[in-house]
C-alpha cells in the first residue's frame, strides 16, 4: 500500500505538471501579429474564454473506487497553450458546446472541410508494435519492415490476423489494417495497455517512446518490439465548431509555434511518463481500469 501511495503521489505530481505547465513554460510571442484570428476565435477572445472539447477518460484507480473522466493531459497542454496565445481562459466542454475540438486521430477515415479543421497533425505520426516474445515469430509477417510487407499478395493470404490494442485517437483503423491487424480501440493508452496485458489482443500499438519506456521496466522483459517503428499518414486535426478558414490558419500557426518551441516535446514526455507510471501500478495490482 505504501508503494502504491508513493506512486500515486508521483502520478498526481505528473498530472499537475501537465495541467499547470502553462504557468511554468516560458512566455513566447503572441500570434496576433502573425495571423489574425477569425470570427470563431475573435468571439472567444471577446468573451474571455475558449471552449474546448478534449479526449476524456477515467484514470485507473483502486479497486472499487472508480474515478470520473478527466481530460487527456496531452490535449489539455495544447488547449492551455492556445488559450494563452489567444489571451483567454480555457473551459473544457462537450463537443456540442465547444469552439474547437481536440480528439487525436479519427478512428475511421473521413475528412472535414478545410475551413473547419487545421492542416497537419498536432500529434507525432509514428507507431511501434509490441508482442509477447514467444509470439513474435507467429506474427512476423505483420512486422513493419518485414519483407512480406512489400508483397501485398503474400500478406493477403488466408491467414489469421492478429488483433491490436490501440488507444482511440492514437491511430486510424486503416493504418493498422494496412499492416494486416484488426484494431481493438480502447478509451485511452493505459486502457489499451491493460487490455493487452489481459490477453485481449495479440499486439499493442503505441508510440515508439511509450514502447521504449515500457520495455525498460522489468515486468516487460517477456515482451519485444514487432518490427521497426513506422511513420503513419494519420493526422490529428483541430476541428472548429463551424466553418472559419481564418481561424483554422491561426490555429495551424499556433500549433507550429507550439511544436517549434519544444513545448510539444515536453507534453509528449509527460504523456510517456504518465503511461509508464500507470502501467507499473497495473502490474502491481494496485489499480484497475
Amino acid at each position: 500500500m505504501q508503494s502504491w501511495r508513493r506512486l500515486a503521489i508521483a502520478g498526481t505530481a505528473l498530472a499537475a505538471a501537465a495541467a499547470g505547465a502553462g504557468v511554468l513554460w516560458p512566455a513566447l510571442p503572441q500570434l496576433g501579429d502573425i495571423e489574425a484570428a477569425g470570427p470563431v476565435l475573435q468571439q472567444a477572445r471577446r468573451n474571455g474564454v475558449l471552449h474546448v472539447a478534449l479526449r476524456s477518460y477515467a484514470r485507473p484507480a483502486l479497486p472499487g473506487e472508480a474515478l470520473p473522466p478527466e481530460p487527456d493531459a496531452y490535449d489539455l497542454a495544447l488547449a492551455d497553450w492556445l488559450g494563452r496565445q489567444l489571451g483567454t481562459s480555457v473551459k473544457i466542454t462537450p463537443a456540442s458546446d465547444a469552439d474547437l475540438v481536440l480528439e487525436g486521430v479519427a478512428p475511421r477515415d473521413g475528412r472535414s472541410p478545410a475551413d473547419r479543421q487545421t492542416g497537419g497533425s498536432y500529434m507525432p505520426q509514428s507507431l511501434q508494435l509490441l508482442v509477447l516474445k514467444q509470439q513474435a515469430s507467429l506474427w512476423s509477417r505483420h512486422a513493419p519492415g518485414h519483407w512480406s510487407s512489400w508483397l501485398p499478395h503474400v500478406a493477403q493470404k488466408a491467414a489469421p490476423k492478429p488483433t491490436a490494442c490501440v488507444a482511440t485517437g492514437q491511430a486510424s483503423a486503416s493504418t493498422l489494417q494496412a499492416q494486416g491487424l484488426q484494431p481493438l480501440f480502447a478509451s485511452s493508452s493505459i486502457h489499451a495497455v491493460s487490455d493487452f496485458l489481459a490477453g485481449k489482443c495479440h499486439v499493442l500499438a503505441e508510440s515508439p517512446e511509450v514502447i521504449t519506456r515500457l520495455l525498460q521496466q522489468d515486468n516487460w522483459r517477456f515482451y519485444t518490439r514487432l518490427g521497426n517503428r513506422f511513420r503513419t499518414t494519420d493526422q490529428a486535426h483541430i476541428r472548429l465548431a463551424k466553418a472559419d478558414a481564418q481561424s483554422t490558419r491561426w490555429l495551424q500557426h499556433a500549433v507550429q509555434q507550439w511544436q517549434r518551441s519544444g513545448l510539444q516535446q515536453r507534453a509528449q514526455d509527460n504523456r510517456v511518463s504518465m503511461i509508464a507510471l500507470e502501467a507499473s501500478l497495473l502490474e502491481d495490482g494496485a489499480i484497475c481500469h
